[in-house]
C-alpha cells in the first residue's frame, strides 16, 4: 500500500485523508481536539484531511494514537467505529471522484517550496532563441542563486529570466508549481563567490562551475494540485 524508505510514507492519500476524517468526525473530536491530543499542528492535520500535508511514520503514529486505532487502518480508509458509539446501518458510500483541485499558493508557501528542491529551469524572459534548462541552485537572502559552466547558456543570463521547481506524484496525481520571475546578474564579488561554494559544494553534473548568477525576484506565484473530498454526512 505504501512505500516506507528513511521513515516517509508515500500513502495513497484520498484514502488516509477520508480515514482520518471519518475517525475523528465519529469520535466526536474537532481538529483543534485531536492537534491537541495529538500533540502535532493544527495546520498540519487540516492539510493531512485535505490530502496535501507531507507525512511520516512517527506523525501517523501520533495521530492513530490520539484516535484510538492503528496505522494500518488509517492508510487503508478502513477505520472501525469507535467504542460505544452506536451506529446504524446505511447503505455502501459510492466512491468519491477522483478529481483534483487546483489551489493558488500564497508568496509564504511558494518560497517554502523553493527550499524543498536543489534542481529548476531558468529561461530568458525575452530572447529570438528560447530555452528552457535546468541548474541546480540554493536560495540565498531570498535570491535565487545557481552556478554554470562558462560559455554556457545559462552562465550567458542577464536581466529579466524566469526560474520554475515544481514536484510531480505522479501515482497520487498530485503535485505543485512554483514560477519565479526576476532580473539576473553575474556575482563577481571573490568573497561572495567563496561563501556560495561553501554553501553548495556539490553539483548534480560534471565539469567546473565557476559563473555565479544571482536571481532578484520581482514576483513568485505557485499552485498546487490537491484532492477534492466530497464532504461526508
Amino acid at each position: 500500500m505504501h512505500d516506507q524508505t528513511a521513515g516517509t510514507l508515500r500513502p495513497d492519500h484520498l484514502a488516509l485523508a477520508f480515514g482520518v476524517r471519518a475517525r475523528r468526525r465519529g469520535l466526536g473530536l474537532t481538529v483543534r481536539q485531536l492537534a491537541r491530543r495529538a500533540d502535532l499542528p493544527v495546520t498540519w492535520l487540516e492539510n493531512l484531511e485535505e490530502g496535501s500535508a507531507p507525512v511520516s511514520h512517527a506523525a501517523l503514529t501520533s495521530v492513530a494514537g490520539a484516535l484510538g486505532t492503528s496505522v494500518e487502518r488509517l492508510l487503508s480508509g478502513n477505520v472501525e467505529a469507535p467504542p460505544n458509539v452506536p451506529t446504524a446501518p446505511t447503505a455502501p458510500a459510492s466512491p468519491a471522484p477522483d478529481i483534483r483541485e487546483l489551489v493558488v499558493m500564497t508568496r509564504e508557501e511558494c518560497r517554502a517550496r523553493l527550499f524543498l528542491h536543489e534542481v529548476g529551469r531558468v529561461a530568458p524572459a525575452m530572447s529570438r532563441e528560447p530555452f528552457v534548462l535546468p541548474v541546480d541552485y540554493v536560495i540565498d537572502a531570498g535570491d535565487v542563486v545557481f552556478r554554470s559552466t562558462a560559455g554556457s547558456r545559462p552562465a550567458a543570463l542577464t536581466g529579466p529570466v524566469a526560474f520554475e521547481v515544481d514536484d510531480l506524484i505522479r501515482m497520487a496525481r498530485l503535485g505543485w508549481s512554483v514560477l519565479v520571475i526576476g532580473d539576473a546578474e553575474h556575482v563577481t564579488d571573490p568573497t561572495e563567490t567563496h561563501r556560495l561554494a561553501e554553501a553548495r559544494t556539490r553539483t548534480w553534473s560534471e565539469g567546473t562551475h565557476e559563473v555565479w548568477t544571482r536571481i532578484h525576484p520581482r514576483d513568485i506565484t505557485g499552485r498546487r494540485l490537491r484532492p477534492h473530498l466530497r464532504e461526508q454526512d
